[in-house]
């Protein structure tokens, strides 16, 4: 009998870390109700930026046709094989929530609804390529955006982001120590640089994990300072970085470090026979629990109790735990691999 995998798609095979990646991404839409026409995307159609929308039925009915269409896809991606089917429903909804009404326009929801329609559109000979494209077309129009404004060069654009807008006392302290302006001038010439790095890091897979670091520096901190995760752009964010990264299919027990009960736990979830049972009795202990669940999160249930953990933190604003949380798992899982990203795995045979 053949064992069911869950991150088979019907048609040509998508990546694994695509999979992942668009499931923790719908999990955590739904955990903080950041879907079309709900969280901070408005509440329905108004005023749509294209004609057509507005002649489909009345707004009632059109609204609740596209939460139809993403709750949909939702359920295609989470309980079927057809998770391109689903991705592709998802960004449609996404997109057409934005062209529909006009006060929706939000860059964090188009980003977020670009990750699904580009694994819609992936296979297993672009691999998670599209996904890293999509970055560097983030990074570089949000930077060319910036090097054509003069207040970013400046630091008008800073000033009035962090002081008039947001009134960072630390900020404006630490400002205090400088020349008037200078400070602002350098953060905003900081970013403009920041982000056409990041850009050029991406366009070569052996500078993947390079482009992560340097986004870590860019993002976190205005998180920090701002205490915003713009909507769902930071997870959809982070799940489009971790689908570039290199997912091991096979976790091996050790009895000597790892739990037999968390293990035991985690089989239950093990659809795909990821986990190999451990030769002998594992003794328990506080430290084999935090190794198992340290040595072992690439599993599924722990990146899933992840995504439930980084939506509670969202929602209730524990932010500094949530950027603390997102440098671990950076320095224990990602920056290991920036000797092999460049051999990532095409999921040919899946």
């Amino acid at each position: 009998m053949r064992h069911f995998n869950p991150f088979y798609i019907k048609g040509k095979a998508v990546a694994p870390e695509l999979v992942l990646a668009v499931r923790f991404l719908a999990v955590y839409l739904m955990l903080t109700k950041e879907f079309p026409f709900n969280g901070n995307q408005g509440s329905g159609r108004f005023y749509p930026l294209v004609g057509l929308l507005d002649q489909l039925g009345t707004d009632e009915q059109f609204n609740t046709g596209v939460r139809l269409l993403f709750m949909g896809g939702i359920a295609l991606m989470m309980f079927s094989q057809f998770v391109r089917l689903g991705a592709l429903g998802v960004g449609m909804a996404f997109l057409t929530g934005l062209l529909s009404c006009q006060i929706c326009i939000s860059v964090a929801h188009l980003f977020t609804g670009c990750v699904f329609l580009c694994t819609a559109l992936s296979n297993d000979v672009t691999g998670t390529d599209l996904i890293r494209f999509q970055l560097v077309v983030l990074y570089l129009g949000a930077d060319l955006n910036k090097v054509t404004d003069n207040d970013w060069w400046t630091g008008a654009s800073m000033e009035t982001l962090l002081v008039t807008k947001h009134q960072i006392a630390s900020y404006m302290k630490l400002a205090r120590a400088f020349p008037a302006g200078f400070l602002s001038q350098i953060m905003g010439i900081g970013v403009i640089v920041l982000q056409m790095a990041i850009a050029i890091l991406l366009l070569r897979r052996k500078t993947i994990i390079y482009a992560m670091l340097m986004a870590l520096v860019l993002h976190l901190p205005m998180v920090l300072l701002m205490h915003m995760t713009f909507g769902p752009f930071l997870f959809a964010l982070v799940t489009a970085y971790g689908s570039l990264l290199t997912w091991p299919r096979h976790l091996a027990c050790n009895s000597r470090l790892h739990s037999g009960v968390l293990l035991k736990c985690l089989k239950i979830f093990d659809f795909n026979d990821q986990i190999s049972p451990c030769t002998e009795n594992p003794k328990e202990s506080p430290a084999s629990w935090l190794r198992t669940a340290l040595h072992f999160l690439p599993h599924p249930a722990i990146l899933l109790t992840m995504t439930v953990l980084t939506a509670a933190m969202v929602r209730y604003g524990k932010l500094l735990p949530l950027v603390m949380l997102t440098i671990l798992a950076f320095c224990l899982y990602a920056w290991p691999q920036r000797k092999r990203i460049a051999q990532a795995v095409r999921p040919a045979s899946l």
